[in-house]
């Protein structure tokens, strides 16, 4: 009974929390940075002081940065209201498995 217990029950645990989560956590962080450049806000940062389109006259200048730096604001904006609701998530997953045991333990006790 406790190989069983230990070869089905903790091992579930050990992958779901050390094996799985790196991967899931990994692949939100991914799409976090990919909605980031998706945004364009790295390059917009990186060329704040340039003119858009190659428009070297002083106009270009002078229209280039106020439009960048409101391109990076919204776009930080929209990623920093993101961060909470992926940090739920995250959250969330790794609650999964303990609801079910909650939940078992639960109705045994009141059985």
């Amino acid at each position: 009974m406790l190989n069983l217990l230990n070869r089905y029950f903790l091992n579930y645990f050990v992958w779901w929390y050390l094996v799985q989560s790196k991967i899931i956590i990994a692949k939100i962080f991914g799409g976090w940075m990919f909605l980031l450049n998706l945004l364009n806000v790295p390059p917009m940062l990186k060329n704040l002081f340039r003119p858009l389109y190659q428009d070297n006259t002083r106009m270009g200048r002078i229209i280039a940065f106020p439009i960048r730096l409101t391109w990076v604001f919204f776009g930080l904006t929209i990623e920093l209201l993101l961060l909470p609701i992926l940090g739920v998530v995250i959250l969330i997953y790794m609650f999964l498995p303990i609801i079910p045991i909650y939940g078992l333990a639960s109705y045994l006790l009141n059985a």
